[in-house]
C-alpha cells in the first residue's frame, strides 16, 4: 500500500480502541450484586468440564484483534459496520448485566498443570457473574458473520474464522464460564443489532436516493423551461 493508504489504515484501526473503552463498563459491573439468577439447565449439567478448551477461550482476545485488523485491510466498509455492531452489542449486554445479573457455578479445580493454572487465572480475573448474554459469543459470532458476508475475503479465510468462532463459542461451555442460554441470548442480541443497523442503512440509502432523484427531476424540469 502507498503511504496515504497505510495512514488511512492506521486511522481506521485506531477505532478499535472503542472496544476496550467500552469494556471499562464491564470492569465496574464485574462484581456480585444484590441478586444473581441461575440459568443452568439439566443439559448444562451434562456438559463436562474440559480444561483444554481454556486455550481457545483465551485465544478470543487475539482472535478479535487479528480478525478486525485483517478485515480493515481487506474490506474497510464491512470492518466499520462490524465494529459498530460489536460496540452496540456490548453496550446492550452491559445494560442487561446492570439490571439482570446471572451466575454460573464453577467446578472445583484439583491439580497444578499448566492448563488448570490457565483456568484458575480466568476464574480469578473474571468473577462468575454477568454471564447472560455472553460477550465472548456475541463478538465471535459477529466476527464470523462479518467474514461470511464479505465479498473481499477469500473462502479459506472465511472457513478459518468461522471455525475459530465456533470453537471459542463452544469453549465457553467446557470451561464453565457460561451456560447454553448465554449463547442463545448473545446470538439474539447479535442478530437484533445486525437487523436494526441494516434497516437504518437501508433507510438512509432510500432517503438519499429520493433526494438525488428529486434534485435530478427539478434540474430536468428547469432545463425544459
Amino acid at each position: 500500500m502507498k503511504l496515504a493508504s497505510w495512514w488511512s489504515y492506521y486511522i481506521a484501526c485506531s477505532a478499535l480502541l472503542l472496544i476496550p473503552l467500552v469494556g471499562l463498563i464491564y470492569i465496574h459491573l464485574n462484581q456480585e450484586g444484590t441478586m444473581a439468577y441461575s440459568l443452568v439447565t439439566d443439559l448444562d449439567r451434562q456438559i463436562p468440564f474440559l480444561k483444554g478448551f481454556v486455550v481457545p477461550y483465551l485465544s478470543w482476545y487475539g482472535f478479535l484483534f487479528v480478525g478486525f485488523l485483517y478485515l480493515a485491510y481487506k474490506d474497510r466498509r464491512n470492518y466499520y459496520i462490524t465494529l459498530v455492531e460489536s460496540v452496540i452489542g456490548l453496550l446492550i449486554c452491559y445494560g442487561v448485566y446492570a439490571i439482570y445479573q446471572t451466575t454460573v457455578p464453577r467446578p472445583d479445580l484439583a491439580g497444578s498443570d499448566p492448563l488448570l493454572q490457565m483456568v484458575e487465572w480466568v476464574y480469578r480475573s473474571d468473577q462468575p457473574f454477568n454471564c447472560f448474554p455472553s460477550t465472548h459469543v456475541l463478538t465471535s459470532y459477529l466476527m464470523m458473520r462479518a467474514y461470511l458476508r464479505s465479498t473481499q475475503v477469500a473462502m479459506r479465510n472465511k472457513i478459518i474464522v468461522s471455525g475459530m468462532s465456533l470453537l471459542i463459542i463452544v469453549s465457553t461451555q467446557f470451561v464453565k464460564q457460561h451456560v447454553l442460554l448465554d449463547i442463545v441470548g448473545a446470538v439474539l442480541v447479535a442478530e437484533g443489532v445486525v437487523y436494526a443497523l441494516d434497516r437504518v442503512r437501508r433507510g438512509w440509502l432510500t432517503e438519499s436516493h429520493i433526494k438525488v432523484q428529486t434534485q435530478q427531476n427539478n434540474l430536468e424540469g428547469g432545463l425544459r423551461q
